[in-house]
């Protein structure tokens, strides 16, 4: 005779999807609070000033809401990749690529009406992007290079190329002291959400990730990505179209990480620095894990992140913790969120062979 196990309440079967970054995240402030006490700080005083200057201050609070844009944008790219099972770490060099470009036309450009102007801007930026991630998405597709590698070298060519760029034929004749590129017109920036001082960027942020979220729960598309991310071998017998899916996937990551440095420079920088090099990306992976690769999930955590960022930059000032004890912080989330999803497959193969 079989016994049916009971239940588990409902309250805890809609909370163990996300049991890992529950983990994740109370793992992190505990180890976090005892660092902060072994090298003789107040961890409750600590976190409060965190807190306190994103969220309740004007300028902190503007800020991170600011900040929120480029890692939202970029997590919602990573978002389609780590789906697919492919992973873009060439983001920064896809989002200096897409800021260049659309700083070009942000200038060049400059009579024509922000209406047409604007959207000029990050279409080239999007397309910028696009362009620099496709000959990894093609090699790796064609020849099954690693993405990891042709991405992560990518990033070294638009760093140096920037430097070059910014230095020399697009830097701004009338900036004697530091080479800079040419700021936008007026007509080329983002305008703010009214009521705040937050720029449109925000917006588009949101509407991407929820594009993204539809995409990959409601469409062909989505599902064909999950299926190559979880069992390649069942794809290839499914008949699915593999390397277009991977070069589709990197090209859709890309374009957000270029979209991302077009909102920057539209929206914030207005020109661009030789040594801007955006951490964005490599900061915004554990983000999109933390997240469960939920696109929707993505924007409570952007908003997290760039709490810490803002936050942290403030308690650095007032305290003199060091600043890097926030990549302390993010990097025991990812740790915490890894052990946590250990335990979860162990469960689930004793479960299998129990059974």
């Amino acid at each position: 005779m079989k016994i049916s196990r009971p239940k588990p309440p409902r309250f805890f079967a809609f909370f163990r999807p996300a049991l890992s970054t529950i983990i994740a995240l109370i793992g992190s402030f505990i180890a976090g609070a005892i660092i902060l006490v072994m090298i003789g700080s107040n961890p409750g005083l600590v976190y409060q000033t965190i807190f306190t200057e994103a969220w309740y201050t004007e300028f902190g609070l503007r800020k991170t809401l600011v900040e929120t844009t480029p890692f939202l944008i970029v997590a919602a790219g990573l978002v389609v990749c780590f789906r697919a099972g492919i992973w873009n770490v060439g983001v920064p060099g896809q989002m200096i690529i897409g800021g260049l470009l659309s700083n070009v036309v942000g200038y060049s450009l400059g009579p024509l009406p922000s209406p047409i102007l604007i959207p000029l801007m990050l279409a080239a930026g999007t397309v910028a992007g696009i362009a620099w991630v496709l000959l990894p998405a093609i090699m790796k597709a064609r020849w099954g290079l690693n993405e990891i590698v042709t991405t992560l070298m990518m990033n070294f060519i638009a760093i140096d190329l920037q430097l070059y760029l910014v230095k020399s034929p697009l830097r701004d004749p009338y900036i004697s002291t530091h080479p800079m590129t040419t700021p936008v017109v007026r007509t080329a920036e983002l305008p703010d959400i009214p009521g705040t001082q937050v720029h449109i960027g925000l917006i588009i942020a949101i509407a991407l990730a929820i594009v993204v979220y539809f995409l990959m729960s409601r469409t062909t598309y989505g599902y064909q990505f999950k299926v190559i991310g979880s069992n390649l071998k069942a794809a290839r017998y499914a008949g699915l179209p593999i390397g277009k899916l991977i070069i589709l996937s990197l090209l859709i990551s890309g374009a957000a990480a270029g979209l991302a440095g077009g909102v920057q420079v539209a929206g914030v920088m207005r020109n661009i620095d030789p040594e801007w090099v955006p951490s964005y990306g490599l900061e915004a992976v554990p983000l999109v894990f933390l997240a469960n690769l939920n696109a929707l999930a993505a924007i409570p955590f952007s908003f997290l992140f760039s709490t810490f960022l803002v936050g942290g930059d403030q308690m650095h000032r007032a305290m003199g913790i060091p600043i890097f004890f926030i990549d302390v912080i993010l990097g025991l989330m990812l740790l915490f969120f890894a052990a946590g999803e250990s335990v979860k497959r162990v469960k689930l193969n004793i479960r299998s062979d129990r059974e």
